[in-house]
């Protein structure tokens, strides 16, 4: 008699391994003989390139690019399958993608012939009903967090305690269970794990992280510093500052010395040429109040400040941008799987007299990312060259389009 059940269920940037489609969360629930639940593990994995259907996962790139690689997770994984029969819903997508992942880690598992498939046991054991979503409800169990792989996991486990318990000859659970299929004995340790909570909690504050990444000694000497105050302009062009922009800004501090205060100091002072050159014509439109309102929050300036300026300041800044501006001849780069489509994005950009790829090239104005913090081979050229990375809606913004367009 084998030693259980162990059910999977993955998350992925897409359909296809073959075509470079990788895994980006793993949950793993042991499930004994008798169906109950043993234990659950879960972890994100680091793709190593753009994270694909995010609207259907959820994931973000920051979140994913602290997690682990498969490579270093599979053993653990092999560990956490050996003995026990594989199972998902819908097992050949998982059984494919894991297969293929393992083999780029170097290890083999059992083929689909060894996998229990909850999806298929469904015309057995169920009405009419094949989704997971609708297998659940067939048994009253309530699914949440849909498309977690640790949520559809339990559900899938929630499934098999519901068929083990229909009164199936118990020969055939036996049948299963002594034939678990060969995994690789390797050791166990998920220390590196990264479960989708831990990951999301890390901090994504300038200010606050200073407090803790920059030297104590640093100086506030009272001066602009340009340097600092240009790569400040450039992570907002999209007003958008990502975990990845984050990083730089909180480096390039401590490579200047400043203190969080001096910083604290920067921010207000472009916030404050950012008001000024909205009041310039003397009159504040929605649309600027918006944006106003949007680089306070992203600068953490405080709130009565930001309220003030809905206000004329009584005296003008100095504004502290550079203006950039997409220009016709310019070249803009795609990558990923962005919320307008991408022969229309191409369309768009095409009618404006810019020049739209989807490969990365060094002459690139700007690479558009459906999220800014991706790890596809695209964005990472673009920060080796110094590219600016925007979100779709920075493109819709420097463009002038509105979402509906």
């Amino acid at each position: 008699m084998g030693r259980g059940f162990a059910v999977i269920d993955l998350e992925t940037t897409g359909l296809f391994p073959q075509k470079h489609d990788r895994i980006v969360e793993v949950a793993i629930v042991h499930v004994s003989p008798a169906g109950v639940v043993e234990g659950v593990w879960e972890t994100l994995v680091n793709p190593m390139r753009d994270m694909g259907a995010q609207r259907i996962h959820g994931i973000s790139a920051a979140a994913a690019a602290r997690a682990p690689e498969f490579s270093a997770l599979a053993p653990s994984i092999a560990s956490l399958l050996r003995g026990r029969v594989p199972v998902a819903h819908n097992a050949s997508f998982d059984a494919r993608f894991l297969a293929h992942s393992m083999e780029h880690a170097g290890l083999a598992c059992p083929d689909l012939a060894y996998w229990m498939c909850t999806m298929q046991l469904a015309g057995t054991f169920l009405q009419g009903n094949r989704s997971l979503a609708d297998c659940s409800a067939a048994i009253g169990y309530a699914m949440q967090n849909a498309h977690r792989a640790s949520a559809d996991a339990l559900a899938a486990a929630a499934l098999l305690r519901a068929y083990l318990g229909a009164g199936h000859d118990p020969a055939w659970w036996d049948g299963w269970l002594a034939t678990p299929g060969e995994w690789p004995d390797e050791p166990f340790d998920t220390t590196a794990w990264l479960a989708r909570t831990d990951s999301d909690t890390a901090p994504r504050s300038v200010l606050e992280r200073l407090h803790v990444d920059v030297a104590t000694d640093a100086i506030d000497d009272g001066a602009l510093n340009l340097d600092y105050l240009a790569l400040l302009d450039r992570v907002l062009l999209d007003r958008y500052m990502s975990a990845t922009e984050t990083d730089d800004l909180i480096r390039f501090a401590a490579e200047l010395n400043l203190s969080s205060t001096a910083v604290r100091r920067l921010h207000r002072a472009y916030f404050d040429g950012l008001v000024s050159a909205a009041w310039a014509d003397d009159h504040l439109t929605a649309d600027e109040w918006v944006d106003i309102r949007k680089i306070g929050g992203l600068l953490e300036i405080d709130a009565q400040t930001i309220a003030g300026a809905a206000s004329k300041p009584d005296a003008a800044a100095p504004t502290l941008t550079t203006g950039f501006r997409l220009s016709p001849g310019d070249t803009v780069v795609i990558t990923g799987d962005t919320r307008r489509d991408r022969a229309a994005w191409f369309a768009i950009l095409t009618e404006r007299g810019l020049i739209p790829k989807d490969s990365m090239v060094k002459k690139a104005k700007v690479l558009v990312a459906a999220d800014p913090d991706s790890m596809s081979g695209k964005a990472r050229q673009a920060r080796a060259w110094g590219i600016p990375i925007v979100t779709e809606e920075g493109l819709e913004r420097l463009l002038g389009l509105s979402a509906a367009e």
